[in-house]
């Protein structure tokens, strides 16, 4: 039988954004949403479960819109009404101890990078320094933590920020050691949402998910990667305008302006290669707790057996449709912002091919689900961590607005946390489920093999 010569071919309906090596390669999200990604009634229903709203209200068509409507539900009470988290249950959540963890083990994982002839070993640091912000919040410019090396166990060191034109370094004796913490945790929030969360899994995976539905009809790694997809684009052109955007999350509960998180998103995906795995970013040194990167290392060398598997019971299929690997990779070089000097994503040989699907598995599945599920574990708790602090003593600082920023803050970590649709472990293919499983002492200190979903659909 032959084909319907009048049905739009996959690059008229999945259409990018922008110019072509200027902007993020995504799906244009202004367009509608192909019907063969359209979110499916299973997860309708669990987001309108979990998404907040007064008992009154209309349940809105985008799953996340409604979780403003919970502030009239609990009014002043909204961000101690709301559910528990980590930090709140902790006895000692402003311990030192509890701060060196968070950086190993938190929503924001792989930041520490090793230093040479320096009084310390570690460090994470923040640059905001070229970026708009609101003339009412409070950023450091730039912010640093440092981190000591004892045996096996790493400790806080000091922390160096510039505020207000000044450089300001603490250390745990200091009376403004806890304003430090405080500074950094926020720093790190903003960086976590448009780096690590939104950057490194939404936008990043977009670019493959577009140039896998434009090309992909026949060849088997159809079978392989589109499981992982799932949710992916629809979630994502829901996000342009609740997440980033002239109103969305970030801009709106941060002190960093829109300009700022789009030139911060895209200076970010620009460094972002499929030619990577986690050892590159592993620490060096043993250190007890760092439950992080073994549950990585474990998890992406899972993946490579995985896939290996795939590609051997498969290899006649997939050198056959090649040809659709060629569209894709071309798709992947045109639209592409990766910066000249870190190459290109073209696909060249079945090794390249192997790599790019463990690392879109890896991204949708692992990092995702750590980087996502963990966020209310720190941002449900406004004192403990705020992506947005603001001086109370400026002219432009409005305690209500504040207080909106605030209550949005706890009840989206909460929403983006809880909805948990299609656990690999109850979903994913039989293959899949025995290697994690397997794995399971390596991933489940760092992250419960409950938590690790099929697809970045939140």
């Amino acid at each position: 039988m032959s084909a319907n010569t009048n049905s739009p071919s996959p690059k008229d309906i999945f259409v990018y954004y922008g110019t072509p090596g200027k902007d993020i390669a995504r799906f244009d999200f202004n367009s509608p949403l192909p019907e063969n990604v359209q979110p499916t009634l299973h997860y309708a229903a669990l987001t309108k479960m979990v998404t907040l709203n007064p008992p009154s209200a209309t349940p809105p068509t985008p799953p996340l819109s409604g979780i403003y409507g919970v502030l009239g539900m609990m009014g002043a009470n909204v961000t101690k009404w709301m559910p528990a988290n980590l930090t709140r249950c902790h006895p000692h959540k402003f311990s030192n101890e509890f701060f060196v963890e968070r950086r190993l083990n938190g929503f924001n994982p792989g930041k520490l990078n090793r230093v040479q002839r320096k009084p310390w070993q570690y460090v994470v640091r923040y640059n905001c320094a070229d970026y708009q912000k609101d003339p009412a919040g409070i950023l450091p410019d730039v912010i640093e933590a440092r981190f000591i090396l004892k045996k096996a166990e790493l400790q806080v060191h000091s922390i160096q920020f510039s505020l207000d034109g000044i450089t300001s370094t603490h250390v745990p004796s200091d009376e403004k050691w806890e304003w430090s913490k405080k500074l950094f945790r926020s720093a790190e929030f903003v960086f976590h949402e448009i780096q690590s969360h939104l950057g490194r899994t939404h936008m990043n995976m977009d670019q493959y998910a577009m140039a896998f539905y434009r090309n992909i009809v026949n060849h088997p790694i159809k079978q392989l990667i589109e499981p992982h997809l799932e949710g992916l684009l629809n979630i994502n052109k829901l996000g342009a305008a609740l997440i980033i955007g002239e109103t969305g999350f970030i801009p709106e509960a941060s002190v960093v302006k829109p300009t700022g998180v789009d030139e911060i998103l895209t200076e970010y995906v620009s460094q972002l290669s499929y030619h990577w795995k986690p050892s590159i970013q592993a620490l060096p040194d043993r250190i007890d707790n760092n439950h992080f990167d073994k549950a990585a290392l474990a998890m992406w060398n899972l993946l490579e057996e995985y896939v290996r598997n795939f590609f051997q019971k498969n290899k006649a299929a997939i050198q056959a449709n090649w040809s659709e690997i060629e569209g894709m990779s071309t798709d992947l070089i045109e639209h592409s912002i990766l910066k000249p000097e870190l190459g290109t994503l073209a696909i060249k040989s079945i090794d390249d091919l192997k790599q790019l699907c463990v690392y879109i598995i890896y991204h949708c599945t692992f990092f995702h689900s750590w980087v996502n599920n963990k966020q209310y574990d720190d941002g449900g708790d406004i004192e403990y961590t705020a992506i947005g602090l603001w001086d109370d003593k400026n002219p432009a600082y409005d305690p209500l607005s504040v207080f909106k920023k605030n209550a949005s803050q706890v009840t989206l970590m909460w929403t983006l946390s809880h909805v948990l649709y299609n656990p690999v472990m109850e979903v994913g293919p039989v293959e899949l489920k025995e290697l994690i499983w397997k794995n399971r002492k390596k991933i489940q200190p760092g992250i419960p093999l409950e938590l690790i979903m099929m697809s970045i659909n939140i």
